[in-house]
Order: structure tokens, then C-alpha cells, then sequence
């Protein structure tokens, strides 16, 4: 059976979304969770037969920095992009009144810190975790004085007492995943294009491929740029564009030409959870 791998453990956001995934591929996939991100593109670069779930950024949080820094690396594309909705819950043994420890991942504490501020008082110990699935377990054995925040289909999974549900601080919460494979996969209408470049050491150099993109009237939905770890100083960018475009294409063929690094990461269609 082909698999889809995830970050782990069960329960997270990813695992949300590799189910997503399985139902956009219209065949059943053996889910498999992995502890890093670094370690699944490492697999998924020898496993043309399967793909994996990545989470790229969240609306809040911004980018997940080691799916940028690791996916360009390999001969993986991008074969779709599934964008889930954040929804946290509190939920512990106890009453909300016995809370004095709340157990969860910092992305899903610091999206949720107005409401901790407006619900329980200075002395509220905060532990971070690797995950929001973990933190759920890690209540099995703790006391009634622990709870965690975890996702909406986690804590019903569970059965501890739900406290709250929807405790964001903005509710319109999303992460961006990218179903990412080495091998194509035609899923839809493609919509958008990302790329990968690092640009020659001279003035003016971003400026002239910003001009290709106004020239061609493409429009530049983000643009990252993360250290390129070789020298010093050095910059790649990663860049969307909002439509699909193909490897050949006119436009991207110039931008390639004006680079000292060039890397088109797949043209793909875009889900909502």
C-alpha cells in the first residue's frame, strides 16, 4: 500500500490534514507519522511511491521554517496545496476552576494567549510540548490542576472534559500544507506556481526579477527569504506566484537566467479543509 507520512504523533493538525489528503487522491493510503520534518522529505526523496503532508505556514504564526529550508533540496515537487482550519480546545480532567497547568505546542499557546490572559491569572504555569497531540496525552498522567489545548477532533477523541472550544485568538486561524511527491500528480485546475531562486551578488539584482513578474503581469502572492547556509550573507527566496504555471514557461525561464540558483518546486491546485 502506498503511504502518506506526516509529523507526528497521531493526533495533530497533520494527521488532519493527511486525511484530507486521501480523500482528494481518491485511494487509500497507509498514514504514517514521522517525528521531524527534515526526516520525511528525507524519506519521501526515496519513496517515489508515496507522498507526505508539510505544513508550510500558519495565518498567524507565519512560515514553518524546516519545510522551507529542507523541501528545495530534494527532487520532491509540490503536487497540491490543502489549507486546514486551526480550531483549539482546552480540555482537562478537571473543572476550569482546578486549572493551575496548561500542556501545548508554543505555536498553539501563543495563538491562544488572549484567552488564557482573559481566563486565568498570573500564576498560570505554561509547558510547552512538541505537539498539541502529545500535550493530550501527557494529561493521562496528570492531575485534575492540568489541561492542555489541543485540536477540535482531538479533544472529542479523547473524552476528558472539553473547557472551551474555539479558544484562538483569531478565529480565522489557517495552516497552509503542501502535498508534496516525486511523482506528478494531476489533481485539478493548477493555480498556483512556487519557485525557489537565489539571486546574483549585484545591485539591483531582486529588482530585475520583480520586473519579470510585473512584466509578464504575474502576481506575486509571497515571497520568503531564508539563509542559504553556504555563505554568509546569502539569501534564497521562495516565492508563490497565483497561477500554474509550467517548468518551461516564458517568465520563469528569464527569471532563471538572472539567477545564480534557480529551483521550480511544482505547479498545483489548491483544497480547503
Amino acid at each position: 500500500m502506498k503511504k502518506i507520512y506526516f509529523l507526528g504523533p497521531k493526533g495533530t493538525y497533520s494527521e488532519q490534514c493527511a486525511n484530507k489528503a486521501n480523500e482528494i487522491l481518491g485511494q487509500e493510503h497507509e498514514l504514517v507519522a514521522i517525528s521531524t520534518i527534515p526526516k520525511i522529505i528525507e524519506i519521501l526523496n526515496s519513496d517515489s511511491s508515496s507522498c507526505a503532508v508539510l505544513p508550510v505556514e500558519n495565518s498567524i504564526e507565519g512560515i514553518v521554517r524546516p519545510t522551507i529550508d529542507n523541501l528545495f533540496l530534494t527532487d520532491v515537487k509540490i503536487q497540491a496545496e490543502i489549507d486546514i482550519k486551526i480550531e483549539h480546545c482546552l480540555i482537562s480532567k478537571g473543572k476550569k476552576e482546578d486549572i493551575k497547568n496548561i500542556l501545548s505546542h508554543p505555536q498553539a499557546l501563543a495563538q491562544c494567549s488572549k484567552y488564557i490572559t482573559l481566563n486565568f491569572n498570573e500564576n498560570i504555569n505554561l509547558t510547552e510540548t512538541s505537539s498539541t497531540a502529545l500535550s493530550g496525552e501527557m494529561l493521562k498522567e496528570k492531575d485534575e490542576t492540568f489541561a492542555a489545548i489541543v485540536s477540535k477532533a482531538l479533544a472529542h477523541k479523547l473524552g476528558y472534559n472539553i473547557i472551551d472550544e474555539n479558544i484562538g485568538d483569531i478565529k480565522d486561524n489557517i495552516t497552509r500544507f503542501v502535498l508534496a511527491s516525486k511523482t506528478e500528480m494531476i489533481l485539478g485546475q493548477k493555480e498556483r506556481t512556487s519557485i525557489v531562486f537565489n539571486t546574483k551578488n549585484e545591485s539591483g539584482a531582486l529588482l530585475k526579477i520583480l520586473e519579470i513578474f510585473k512584466k509578464h503581469n504575474l502576481n506575486l502572492l509571497y515571497l520568503e527569504s531564508r539563509p542559504s547556509k553556504k555563505v554568509f550573507g546569502e539569501y534564497n527566496f521562495f516565492a508563490d506566484v497565483d497561477s500554474g504555471l509550467s517548468s518551461d514557461n516564458e517568465a520563469l525561464r528569464e527569471i532563471k537566467q538572472e539567477c545564480n540558483f534557480y529551483k521550480y518546486l511544482g505547479s498545483y491546485s489548491r483544497f480547503l479543509n
